[in-house]
């Protein structure tokens, strides 16, 4: 279920799937059906007399008519109302008329009064049961009003009078599918491709719906399909490209990535997706110069310096990643146009780029304190809260590098704001929680933080050691035990030894405590605090 969801993300990156097309009431469509002035089941176009029938009088139906013909000059007015009333008295005097229950529906509409727009629409699907276009402009009606099963029924119904009727067809798919009823969806597009077998979007359609029930080989089956209708089918290739780079299939992701950009050359959204790849399938300089190549094509684009930065972040290229960031604040005041092309307002455009600016300074801020810039890290983490004063993040690096050269209650203050804006962050849940321990306080507290991390995240690490942690500052030494031991099992990690060491030592166990200690000096040689309490053990002729 987890790639389901995945998938179904990740190809909207690309493209939006055509769901629930009657997202407005062509009510000019409907106007211009052929209708009918007669309640028998003769058709004739409007403009003709209709027949008499031969219960009613000359004078009525001639009444009903005038009325009938007022309410259209009133409507070729605007004037709605007015419209309304004659098409009113047209019916007291023939109520079986089917096109003056659709007039009335559809002013009913264009004044807003929906629920008796709807009971004339029954009306003329009641008095006229094999007319189709009612039927569809009822679905489209109960489509805008969100009442999908009602629309889903009108759309069975004109299937059993049109059986191949394409644009039935194919809106009752996209109900379908809007309801989650997948399966049914499916039926319904394997009818479509009976008569459209040689549809690209058919089968690409179908193929996203197969994403939706994680039936992922399916999917794939059907975007290939599509692809070899239509070779330069751009949504197809990059559908075909995600799956594969979801099922870490990185290669074959690249190739069809790289066949896109064959189709679409300027699409930097695909160059963007392509860099990330290639770094994810270790191909560093690829996806660096992927990154650059993007630069060239617009050097205002500040995502393409955010992944670099990350790349050389994350390889230790420290340098190249302070003199990247650096480079993209230079372009700061141009950003607002690689964002204008998302549509927004310019009140959301502007908080995207404070966001974005938050960012810069939060990878300079890793930078400078993995560079042992400590000043500067500082610096940059303050401008990045600046930027962005109600994201958490920056609170969060604040804290953590306070804590590190020691201002305790800097880094308290700090991680506090971190948990305060965001408390759905377990790495700061966490890290204040471990604090408290640390220093033996609030241990309550602690325990109550490092929990609500490990909801989130159960099988982390040093999660479960902070909690083991707060049980040996509480004196509950088995308890503790318990978690350390389950946590160095799950991760290799010196502190985490360590620990495990320290409990040893309090239940009298000095070989085990010994090894704990000896086993954290191999992962991390310069860890003094091991060392030392390795060298009391020898003073005291602990064994």
């Amino acid at each position: 279920m987890r790639k389901l969801v995945i998938v179904a993300l990740a190809l909207s990156v690309f493209f939006v799937f055509a769901l629930a097309k009657s997202t407005y009431i062509d009510i000019g469509k409907f106007e211009k059906e052929e209708i009918h002035l007669c309640s028998s089941d003769e058709d004739i176009p409007l403009g003709e007399v209709a027949p008499l029938e031969p219960d009613k009088s000359t004078k009525i139906l001639s009444q009903a008519y005038a009325h009938y013909i007022r309410g259209i000059l009133y409507d070729s007015e605007k004037k709605i109302d007015q419209a309304i009333e004659e098409y009113k008295a047209a019916q007291s005097l023939d109520p079986d008329v089917p096109i003056v229950h659709k007039r009335l529906a559809i002013d009913y509409l264009r004044a807003g009064r929906y629920s008796e727009a709807e009971e004339q629409l029954v009306v003329v699907k009641e008095l006229s049961p094999g007319d189709v276009s009612v039927r569809g402009f009822l679905a489209d009606f109960y489509t805008v009003q969100k009442k999908f099963d009602q629309a889903c029924v009108e759309y069975e119904e004109i299937l059993k009078i049109k059986p191949d009727d394409l644009e039935s067809l194919a809106s009752l798919a996209d109900l379908y599918v809007i309801q989650e009823r997948f399966d049914e969806a499916i039926e319904v597009y394997k009818k479509i491709i009976e008569q459209k077998p040689d549809s690209a979007q058919v089968h690409f359609n179908l193929g996203i719906i197969y994403t939706r029930i994680d039936n992922i080989e399916e999917a794939e089956r059907q975007f290939k399909i599509a692809l070899d209708i239509e070779p330069e089918y751009l949504q197809a290739e990059l559908a075909l490209a995600l799956i594969n780079e979801i099922n870490q299939n990185l290669p074959e992701a690249i190739k069809h990535y790289e066949a896109a950009l064959k189709t679409d050359p300027l699409n930097v959204n695909v160059y963007h997706r392509l860099a990330q790849t290639y770094y994810r399938d270790n191909r560093i300089e690829d996806a660096v110069n992927q990154y650059k190549f993007i630069l060239k094509l617009n050097p205002y684009d500040i995502d393409a310096y955010v992944g670099v930065a990350y790349i050389y972040l994350n390889e230790k290229r420290l340098d190249e990643c302070i003199g990247i960031l650096e480079e993209a604040l230079t372009h700061k005041e141009n950003w607002r146009q690689s964002l204008d092309s998302e549509l927004v307002s310019v009140d959301k455009i502007k908080k995207l780029q404070d966001v974005k600016e938050a960012q810069i300074y939060l990878l300079l801020g890793l930078s400078y304190a993995q560079s042992d810039k400590t000043d500067e890290a500082i610096e940059a983490y303050n401008k990045a809260i600046e930027a962005e004063p109600e994201g958490s993040i920056g609170y969060f690096y604040l804290g953590a590098i306070y804590e590190r050269i020691g201002r305790r209650q800097e880094a308290y203050e700090a991680l506090k704001k971190s948990v305060e804006l965001d408390n759905a962050n377990p790495d700061a849940l966490n890290y204040l929680g471990y604090m408290y321990s640390e220093d033996g306080i609030n241990l309550d507290q602690a325990q109550e933080l490092i929990e609500e991390a490990l909801e989130m995240d159960p099988e982390n690490g040093a999660y479960i050691d902070s909690l083991g942690w707060v049980y040996f500052k509480k004196g509950m030494v088995d308890e503790a035990l318990v978690e350390i031991k389950r946590a160095s099992e799950l991760l290799e990690d010196a502190e985490i030894l360590e620990h495990l060491g320290d409990i040893y030592q309090v239940q009298g166990e000095y070989q085990k405590a010994r090894e704990a200690w000896e086993a954290a000096l191999e992962l991390e040689p310069e860890r003094q605090t091991a060392q030392e309490k390795i060298n009391n053990l020898k003073r005291k002729g602990k064994k």
